[in-house]
């Protein structure tokens, strides 16, 4: 009864129907503006997780701001020291134990010139020190072009093609790393061993190069750390004062000892010399090969389909209630200043957007408020034969929800087919500039139900809000004053 009353009331007024039209612009309006924000958004997050930030990175607590380029931190002077994972071991193997995780690799990051080994096409760069194979794996916006990555334990770099090309090598070339160190110069060099392309080029791309973790440590100074699951020395070597020794004390060590005034050398003393620098070289040879746990970040790449979020949040409980010095990272701080300006940037045309359609839902407020309060003798003439408040209250309120529902339903299919015929043009980007605001090279929108939500519960707070005052308003009213005409 209540409803038919309010669906008749609302087809025979012709306010009604300039009432919907209007709310069915606004809402296709700011379901078309959350569709391309929405739609940037994804894909410069598909872009940037799928190239070299992993769905987010573990990184020791620092007090500055971090990415995988470092110290991000907008100030003059001396260079943040970058500090390396502890306990790497046990944070790699936690996550490797969890079954939405598809992969992980560690990554030492530093600051170098780079140029070829004649010096010509020196340039700034980033050197991300990974394992080759297990960081193509995971990274599927990589795609090689020439040339393999380099093995584990061998020296190498990759390059993008665009870097290449500026430095104008190829497969096979070497280039060269420098480091400034105070009065002093490190120099480092590597063989490209492959040249790669990624699926959407970003210029934040062409700011760094891969390369082996072994030569990015030597680089930057960073020792070595090995576990010691790869050594057994032996109980004899681990103890030297057991039982089983003869030392009484620890003098005893030394009562053999002679001393010469002149080295003495002895064709069998230099074999064995030699002998023994060999076997050195091989130990150092298979500690570089053996896994270091001398790593600034951990890139963590998920199984398709998890939740990025309630992960992260509890690979955060883990972290502190094992008490280790690490934080988790997003997306978007792993890849530095360039992905939060972008971020930013969005943002201000979103909340643009935003402000234009706030001042339309407050003129349809405004025209609910006023279809009500127009019909304050209709509502006195109701209360004259006997309807009580509450029914007045709820016809009014039943009469804004079928309005903006009404619309809003118009409003979502008119967006929908808005995007639709966006992404029918095929519209390209050019400006290097909308290619990474947009993440793609070409303009992709879609309405998503999340969006669909949000959109009818802001058409229905429209409904209350442009019932509750004029109601009450009206209903204060006496049923003659109405009767005569009383606004």
């Amino acid at each position: 009864m209540l409803l038919k009353l309010a669906l008749k009331s609302v087809i025979s007024r012709r306010s009604s129907l300039v009432i919907v039209i209007f709310i069915s612009f606004a809402v296709c309006l700011f379901c078309l503006a959350n569709a391309v924000f929405d739609s940037t958004e994804q894909g410069v997050q598909t872009n940037y997780i799928a190239s070299f930030t992993g769905d987010f990175i573990i990184r020791p607590v620092s007090k500055s701001q971090q990415s995988l380029f470092g110290d991000e931190t907008p100030v003059t002077g001396e260079l943040t020291v970058l500090n390396t994972l502890v306990p790497y071991e046990n944070i790699s193997e936690t996550l490797l134990q969890m079954p939405e995780v598809e992969g992980i690799t560690g990554q030492v990051s530093g600051a170098a010139m780079v140029e070829r080994s004649d010096g010509a096409n020196r340039s700034a760069t980033y050197v991300f020190g990974v394992e080759g194979e297990p960081y193509i794996s995971l990274m599927k916006s990589i795609h090689i072009l020439r040339g393999a990555p380099y093995l584990h334990g061998e020296r190498g770099a990759m390059l993008c093609r665009q870097v290449a090309e500026k430095l104008d090598v190829d497969v096979g070339s070497t280039i060269q790393f420098i480091v400034s160190d105070g009065p002093n110069y490190k120099i480092r060099a590597a063989t490209v061993t492959a040249v790669f392309e990624y699926d959407i080029y970003n210029e934040i791309f062409g700011r760094f190069i891969i390369a082996d973790p072994i030569t990015v440590r030597s680089l930057l100074g960073i020792t070595e750390v090995f576990s010691l699951e790869d050594y057994d020395l032996g109980e004899e070597n681990t103890n030297l004062f057991s039982e089983n020794n003869d030392f009484e004390d620890f003098d005893d060590l030394f009562s053999d000892a002679t001393d010469y005034s002149e080295a003495l050398t002895t064709e069998e003393n230099e074999e064995e010399t030699n002998n023994s620098t060999t076997d050195s070289t091989n130990i150092e040879s298979e500690n570089q090969i053996s896994e270091s746990t001398s790593w600034n970040y951990i890139i963590v790449r998920l199984k398709e389909g998890q939740n990025t979020k309630h992960l992260m949040k509890k690979v955060s409980r883990i972290l502190k209630k094992n008490d280790w010095p690490v934080q988790v990272a997003d997306w978007r701080h792993a890849a530095g200043s360039t992905a939060l300006y972008l971020f930013w940037m969005r943002k201000i045309f979103n909340i643009g957007i935003v402000i234009v359609l706030s001042a339309g839902f407050i003129i349809v407020n405004n025209s609910l408020v006023i279809n009500i309060l127009d019909r304050t003798r209709e509502i006195g003439t109701l209360r004259a034969i006997g309807a009580k408040k509450r029914f007045i209250s709820l016809q009014c309120m039943i009469e804004n929800i079928i309005l903006t529902l009404t619309s809003g339903v118009l409003g979502v299919i008119s967006g929908t087919i808005c995007t639709h015929l966006i992404n029918k043009a095929n519209i390209v980007l050019n400006n290097s500039f909308l290619v990474q605001l947009f993440g793609s090279e070409a303009i992709k929108v879609y309405v998503n139900s999340e969006n669909v939500l949000k959109l009818f519960i802001l058409v229905l707070a429209l409904a209350l809000l442009g019932w509750i005052y004029p109601v009450i308003n009206a209903l204060k009213v006496s049923p003659i004053d109405a009767i005569q005409g009383a606004k």
